[in-house]
């Protein structure tokens, strides 16, 4: 009796997840609508609320404190070892990985007793003068790079236009750094808090989701998704309301100067490829003095 007792409610269930959801339990994870999730994830981007690292020099940078651009101790010179710095947007950080596999290759391919360890410093969004100012700052803490190679030529044009034209932010600051400058009040804070709790159990609710054995029951199934999909709502809710306590106004430090005189699109493409040429020409000659290679190549 307990068993059919079992299998007539996970019938039930099952048919109810499939009129809620227009699927059946899969036996195993399955997120919450796209749609609620990309909302959520935009409002809360568009308040400042990011994994980034707000930094002095740099703008930002990676999360994570094992990155080498948030390392107290930057890369010294050392017998045997090639030491690559490598610069440029999102597409330089893609590469890194197959950057580093092919140069080892060739190494090894071409008998070059030597190891090339590369140091990823590209990052999303990035763009000129940020990677000079990354390479000044690490030389000045006493770092050294044999050689230094600089991936980028896309963000350096269209981030600096849309930062000028669509966010109102001076073209040569980092990209959506006014959303890093939000300046959240203790209510804002409170607000931040909440949201992240709820994306806390929303990770644990969708490990929780393929557990065995629960993960082949449709009554659980039901369940653990109607809970991540409640969380998913209220961080939605609430990246709206945090968003509509943000404050638009100007200030120095969350937008910069204040051109003389505004820019068209034409002049400010101009002046976007004239910052980009001279952030160029400053890291070859920051990284000659250094007694380091630079090679610039422009993103595809």
């Amino acid at each position: 009796m307990a068993v059919m007792t079992l299998l007539v409610v996970e019938g039930m269930a099952q048919g109810a997840y499939y009129i809620a959801y227009r699927e059946f339990n899969g036996g195993g994870p399955s997120r919450p609508q796209p749609a609620v999730g990309d909302a959520a994830g935009a409002v809360e981007w568009r308040t400042g609320v990011s994994k980034r690292t707000v930094h002095p020099y740099y703008g930002y940078t990676h999360s994570e404190a094992g990155n080498p651009v948030n390392q107290a101790a930057p890369p010294r010179r050392q017998d045997g070892v090639v030491i690559i710095g490598l610069l440029g947007g999102s597409v330089g950080q893609n590469v890194a990985d197959a950057f580093r596999s092919a140069l080892e290759a060739w190494f090894q391919d071409n008998g070059i007793p030597l190891r090339p360890a590369v140091q990823e410093l590209a990052y999303i969004t990035v763009k000129q003068p940020q990677q000079a100012m990354i390479v000044a700052n690490t030389l000045s803490l006493g770092g050294e790079y044999d050689i230094i190679v600089n991936l980028d030529g896309y963000n350096e044009l269209v981030l600096s236009h849309h930062s000028y034209f669509g966010d109102g932010l001076f073209p040569f600051y980092p990209s959506g750094w006014h959303r890093h400058q939000s300046g959240l009040t203790d209510a804002q804070k409170l607000l931040v808090s909440r949201i992240y709790a709820l994306r806390q159990r929303e990770r644990r609710l969708d490990v929780a989701a393929g557990a065995r054995p629960w993960r082949w029951s449709a009554l659980y199934g039901m369940v653990n998704r109607y809970l991540r999909e409640n969380a998913a709502a209220q961080i939605l809710a609430l990246n709206h309301e945090l968003a509509d306590t943000v404050s638009g106004d100007y200030s120095l430090q969350r937008y910069g100067p204040v051109p003389a005189n505004a820019p068209d699109e034409y002049e400010l493409s101009r002046s976007a490829a004239r910052v980009w040429y001279r952030g160029s020409v400053l890291l070859h000659e920051l990284s000659r003095g250094a007694g380091a290679e630079y090679y610039h190549f422009l993103q595809p």
